[in-house]
């Protein structure tokens, strides 16, 4: 199963983007949560639906964050494509196998659980890979 989870635009300011998308009708933005592994904080803004695709609105949250360079270069935007898998390290084993590049290996990511306030007994788990020579694509590994 793969199925598209969010997609994450980096901003500035995460309330005042919030805010935007409210305008919109996209209300109920989470809390932001910190990621200390990335560095980042972030706040998902369901879209609707059944699904459940979120939109992901992330900040640096320390001036070594991964996407710190991404907003002083580009001033933010779209960031990334997330999509939810079964098997996060079968997958990513067989994207580095058919010649994708790997950003950040699987690992933890407790406050994507703590943000969407998930009670689960595995932790959520996330990897990062470019695709082509631009494509920023997040696989996820929802925690049960």
């Amino acid at each position: 199963m793969i199925k598209l989870d969010h997609i994450g635009f980096v901003v500035d300011d995460i309330t005042s983007y919030a805010e935007l998308f409210s305008a919109l009708g996209l209300t109920g933005a989470t809390d932001p949560v910190e990621h200390p592994g990335q560095r980042t904080s972030a706040s998902f803004i369901n879209v609707g639906g059944e699904d459940d695709v979120y939109i992901e609105v992330l900040e640096p949250a320390h001036d070594s964050s991964p996407v710190t360079n991404f907003l002083k270069k580009k001033g933010g935007g779209l960031h990334h494509l997330c999509f939810e898998v079964d098997d996060i390290e079968n997958i990513s084993k067989n994207l580095v196998g058919k010649g994708f590049k790997m950003v950040n290996p699987p690992e933890d990511c407790a406050a994507y659980d703590k943000n969407l306030k998930r009670e689960c007994k595995n932790v959520t788990k996330i990897a990062f890979f470019i695709l082509g020579d631009r494509l920023l694509v997040e696989l996820i590994e929802k925690g049960v």
